[in-house]
C-alpha cells in the first residue's frame, strides 16, 4: 500500500516540475516578446518621425516647383518679346533707306545716326535675348532636378507609410502572442495549484 501510494505522488511531482518548467518558459518569451515590442515601437516611431520630415519637404518642393515654372512661364514670354523686338529692329535696319546721291550732309549724318542707333539696340536685344535663354535653360535644368527630387521624397513618403503598416501590424500581433502566452501561464499556474491542493489532501486522508 505504501508503494502504491508513494507512485502517484512521484507522478504528482513530475507533473508540476514539468508545469513549473513550462511556466518559466513561457515567463521568458513574454519578457523576450516585451523587449522586442518595445523596439519596434521605437522603430515605429522613428519611422513615424521620418514621414513627418519627408513630407515637409515634399510640400517645401513642392512649392518650389510651382515658382521655378512660374519663373520659367514668365521668361519665356520675356524671350518671345525679345525676339519680337529683335525682328523688327532687324527688319527695320534692312528696310531703312540709305542716302543717295544729291542728298544734303544733315541727311546722310541723320541716317547714319539712325544706324548706328539701331546697330546699338540690335546687339542690347541680342545680348539680353541670349541671357534671358541662359536663365531659362539655368532655370528648366533645376526645374527637373527638384521634380527629381520631390519624386525621391514621395517615394521615401510611401515607403515610410508602409514600413509603419507593417510595424503597427506586428506591433498588434505581439501584443496578442504575449496576451495568449501570459493566458497559458496563468492557467498553468491556476492547474499547478490545483495539483497541489489534491496532493494535500491525499497526504490528509
Amino acid at each position: 500500500m505504501q508503494q502504491s501510494s508513494q507512485s502517484p505522488n512521484k507522478n504528482e511531482e513530475k507533473v508540476i516540475e514539468a508545469q513549473a518548467f513550462e511556466i518559466e518558459e513561457l515567463k521568458l518569451k513574454a519578457a523576450e516578446l516585451s523587449e522586442l515590442n518595445e523596439q519596434l515601437e521605437i522603430r515605429n516611431k522613428k519611422l513615424a518621425e521620418e514621414s513627418s520630415y519627408a513630407k515637409e519637404l515634399a510640400s517645401a518642393a513642392a512649392i518650389e516647383l510651382k515658382a521655378l515654372s512660374e519663373e520659367i512661364a514668365r521668361l519665356m514670354n520675356h524671350n518671345e518679346r525679345l525676339a519680337a523686338d529683335l525682328a523688327a529692329v532687324q527688319k527695320s535696319s534692312v528696310t531703312t533707306p540709305r542716302g543717295k546721291t544729291g542728298n544734303l550732309r544733315n541727311g546722310r549724318r541723320e541716317s547714319v545716326s539712325k544706324r548706328k542707333e539701331q546697330e546699338n539696340s540690335l546687339m542690347e536685344l541680342k545680348r539680353e535675348l541670349t541671357v534671358s535663354k541662359e536663365r531659362e535653360v539655368s532655370f528648366e535644368a533645376a526645374l527637373i532636378e527638384k521634380i527629381q527630387r520631390e519624386a525621391e521624397l514621395q517615394r521615401t513618403v510611401e515607403e515610410s507609410k508602409q514600413r509603419e503598416a507593417y510595424l503597427e501590424n506586428e506591433l498588434a500581433n505581439m501584443w496578442g502572442l504575449v496576451a495568449k502566452l501570459r493566458s497559458q501561464g496563468a492557467a498553468n499556474s491556476g492547474l499547478s495549484d490545483s495539483v497541489s491542493e489534491t496532493r494535500i489532501e491525499h497526504f490528509g486522508t
